[in-house]
């Protein structure tokens, strides 16, 4: 029987669907009693249930959507398909409890196909599908950076590339393009591991590219690059997906713009596609890449008063002719934008999405044209790996640096499986006792000034405001506040920290790569800001759970010989040392000597 909501109709959801739903609820059963418990407690209901036009939407609280499979066993939501939330204003009867959008929302990155519910080609839906959705929505929150840069500027063979959120760079252009008219146009382009590659051996390239004043990341390599090199990366921000959202700005705002370049109308046929897309785009006109006479197309697009121009020359003719020309040109904002209007023309089939999740479009697009993507691609790809890896390790390091994440990750797993069944008790116990999650998250600081959240169970209670006399006297060199009678700490919590207990939920830190087993213990910001150059030096590796702080006495040891010890691993921390400490903090944890 169908079921009718305000015009929009949810057909039967399959037996498979539910099958599959209620497969991963019986797996997930453990997180279920958890997040009931917690929900009841707070609101009085194990459940919210929204309504929608399309469908239901379970939750156990603001932003968990474990429920969801609820609402697919009763029938009442497909497997997969748009979200309700998504969905409420479309008469697309494919509702679901997972969604592309969702996935590809998680991983940074938001299609155009979104944007638009009439565009369903990629949500056709396969039964393999319906039974890795689930897992891949899993998958994509596990690698969601909790904290990330918000407009850092990382600099690659002299060059500033942004590294942050899409939604900040959408900021930025958006100032350059209402800021008080200049002389010349700002410029605006595109960085992806090729163009690295180019800009590596190719003098020229990077000169051009080192005179524009936005330069963004293009692709998962670049966010392997920038892990090599220690940083938090930001989103992907590729020119096919992130071009759209200038656009539909552009529309909103009613900025004119431009496209040049592509063969004979593929410009214009990517162009009237946006259009069909966004109906208050105001179009000043368009021109194929093929062209003579410079000054022709430079006065055609002066005439169209445009604000926006996008140039898809290919890289490095794009760059080249924008830094030839952009000083004759009357607009606002150049942005290059390579081969993007083959695809919103037709021309070239993007990946499907799925694909395009996982981060290997580039396999998909030497699928299609192997012999003139091959150097590129598999040559390109090594060689980036190659260099990048060369010059963010040398080979000692490189072997420290494998050798001690494989240790990370073997004792941390090991400990967390042992841990399993405490946990469970302990987790009740404490929210029982605290009537809140047991689990407290706070933002430290990492490596190279990263930022992360770190995980550890409650142990003080934070309604209690300390008089500012007693943190003043009892701020350890003026940076750290420690008290052996904390009034914050519960009866509790008191344990929990004496037999460093309340540390244990690090280890998850510690298996996602932001923290290591041994280190210098995660500062928190407020600390960092009172740093000297000389204690900064301690941010230039990952903090750890233990460390020769923590069997020299810990809390009974002075904030300056804290940091002295720091430093000390730092310059000279090596596989055996780490070992030994680990080994050593057995006995300091059980001793409980300088606990706290």
């Amino acid at each position: 029987m169908n079921r009718v909501i305000n015009r929009v109709m949810i057909t039967d959801v399959s037996l498979f669907d539910r099958f599959i739903a209620l497969l991963y609820s019986v797996v997930s059963f453990p997180v279920w009693v958890c997040y009931a418990i917690k929900n009841y407690s707070s609101c009085g209901r194990i459940f919210s249930r929204n309504e929608f036009c399309c469908g239901f939407d379970y939750r156990f609280c603001q932003t968990n959507r474990l429920a969801r499979l609820l609402a697919v066993v009763k029938g009442e939501l497909h497997l997969i398909g748009f979200s309700p939330k998504i969905a409420y204003s479309s008469d697309n009867e494919q509702v679901g409890a997972f969604s592309a959008r969702d996935i590809h929302e998680n991983l940074g990155i938001t299609p155009l196909e979104y944007q638009h519910l009439s565009d369903d080609m990629e949500l056709k839906i396969y039964w393999w599908k319906k039974i890795i959705y689930p897992s891949l929505y899993a998958y994509s929150l596990f690698f969601k950076a909790s904290y990330k840069p918000d407009n850092q500027r990382i600099k690659w063979f002299g060059i500033d590339i942004f590294n942050g959120y899409q939604d900040v760079a959408l900021k930025i252009i958006k100032k350059m393009i209402i800021a008080i008219p200049k002389s010349t146009p700002s410029l605006i382009g595109y960085v992806n591991t090729d163009c690295l590659n180019k800009l590596k051996d190719n003098t020229t390239y990077r000169e051009n590219l080192a005179k524009f004043n936005l330069v963004l990341p293009d692709g998962v390599g670049l966010k392997l690059a920038l892990k090599l090199k220690g940083i938090l990366p930001g989103d992907n921000i590729n020119g096919t997906d992130f071009s759209p959202k200038v656009l539909e700005l552009a529309a909103k705002e009613n900025w004119s713009v431009f496209f040049l370049g592509g063969e004979s109308n593929i410009s214009h046929k990517a162009l009237m596609k946006f259009k069909y897309s966004y109906p208050n785009l105001r179009v000043a006109g368009s021109h194929h890449g093929f062209f003579d006479n410079n000054e022709e197309v430079i006065d055609l697009i002066n005439k169209s008063n445009t604000q926006i121009l996008f140039v898809g020359l290919g890289t490095p003719i794009q760059e080249q002719w924008v830094i030839n020309n952009y000083k004759k040109l009357s607009v606002r904002v150049v942005i290059c934008v390579g081969g993007m209007f083959d695809y919103y023309a037709g021309k070239v089939q993007r990946a499907p999405l799925l694909i395009r999740q996982m981060g290997f479009e580039w396999i998909y697009r030497l699928y299609q044209e192997p012999k003139r993507l091959w150097n590129r691609y598999i040559i390109g790809n090594a060689n980036f790996i190659f260099w990048n890896v060369l010059n963010a390790l040398n080979i000692k390091m490189s072997c420290f640096y494998f050798l001690s994440r494989f240790i990370d990750v073997i004792i941390s797993s090991i400990a967390l499986i042992i841990w399993l069944p405490f946990h469970i008790i302990l987790y009740f116990l404490l929210f029982i006792i605290e009537r809140k999650n047991p689990i407290f998250k706070q933002v430290r600081v990492g490596k190279n000034g990263q930022r992360f959240l770190m995980y550890k169970y409650i142990t003080m209670d934070n309604d209690i405001i300390l008089d500012k006399d007693k943190i003043k006297n009892n701020t350890s060199g003026g940076i750290r506040y420690k008290s052996k009678h904390d009034p914050r700490i519960t009866k509790i919590g008191y344990w929990l920290r004496k037999f460093s207990i309340d540390e244990i939920p690090q280890f998850f830190n510690v298996l996602k790569g932001e923290m290591k087993l041994v280190g210098p213990r995660p500062a928190l910001e407020s600390e960092v800001d009172k740093y000297t150059q000389l204690h900064k030096l301690r941010l230039l590796i990952k903090p750890g759970m233990t460390g020769i702080w923590q069997i020299s006495g810990r809390s009974e040891l002075s904030c300056r010989k804290q940091f002295e010890l720091d430093l000390n691993y730092v310059m000279t921390r090596n596989i055996m040392m780490d070992l030994l400490i680990i080994i050593r903090t057995i006995p300091a944890v059980i001793s409980t000597r300088g606990a706290m």
